[in-house]
């Protein structure tokens, strides 16, 4: 990377820090929510965070695992569940917590929390939503629509940001579609469908969580089982093709 293009990329990642930062200071000087909203933000924080350390590892046969983090469904649930002071202090814990265990360096913590600050934040902040407490304990299905809708905006959002980004600092060696990459898509696609069943259940009751905890935690399991399975079907291959080349 040249001299030129580093300052660009450092001044637009600076500029989202700051930005995000005011935004941040600015819906927490609000104080909006009670205790309950708090303590929903605060069980989102930790349920993404573990998330975000122990993504999940989607086997691929002849390739390497694909990594998904499902953390980010519960940003978009406390969109519509909790005011804004409560989700940014919720997205900091959960990524400033994640980043620090996974050794993530510095500059990728502030770039990843600067993001979803701004494309969260901005828009729980601006359009008010999450304010009046949880909502109807039955949501209609135009309202679950329009929430789907509101979601994959701040989704796209987050995407072309980051692919903002990746111009910057590679230049014409970036990658075509920027961050829309396939694996990107698809965890996206995965979040926004997984938002829908804590968003609901949270309006109905917040014990119904764990139904969503049990089947992430399901799902996790599968997952590592599935891939063990091909690890072991590959190193039985390999040991095949050797004992044959020894007999030949």
């Amino acid at each position: 990377m040249d001299r030129r293009r580093y300052f660009i990329s450092l001044l637009f990642r600076l500029s989202l820090v700051l930005v995000a930062l005011m935004l941040a200071v600015r819906a927490i000087y609000v104080f909006e929510g009670d205790v309950g909203a708090w303590c929903l933000a605060g069980v989102f924080g930790l349920s993404a965070a573990a998330l975000q350390i122990r993504p999940m590892l989607v086997p691929t046969p002849g390739h390497a695992s694909a990594v998904y983090t499902p953390g980010p469904a519960f940003f978009l649930a406390g969109l519509f569940l909790v005011p804004a002071g409560p989700l940014v202090t919720c997205i900091a814990f959960a990524l400033g917590l994640s980043g620090l265990v996974t050794a993530m360096r510095p500059h990728k913590i502030l770039f990843n929390l600067s993001i979803a600050v701004l494309a969260y934040g901005s828009c729980s902040y601006y359009l008010k939503l999450g304010v009046e407490s949880i909502g109807p304990p039955g949501p209609r299905p135009e309202l679950i629509a329009g929430e789907l809708l509101l979601g994959a905006a701040v989704l796209v959002a987050q995407l072309l940001l980051r692919s903002v980004a990746i111009r910057l600092e590679r230049g014409d060696e970036s990658p075509h579609w920027g961050a829309f990459q396939p694996q990107a898509v698809t965890e996206a696609l995965f979040c926004l469908a997984l938002s829908v069943p804590i968003t609901v259940l949270a309006r109905i009751h917040v014990a119904l969580l764990a139904a969503v905890y049990l089947y992430l935690g399901f799902t996790w399991w599968f997952m590592e089982r599935y891939r063990k399975h091909l690890r072991a079907l590959a190193q039985e291959t390999v040991t095949t093709e050797d004992q044959r080349r020894w007999v030949a």
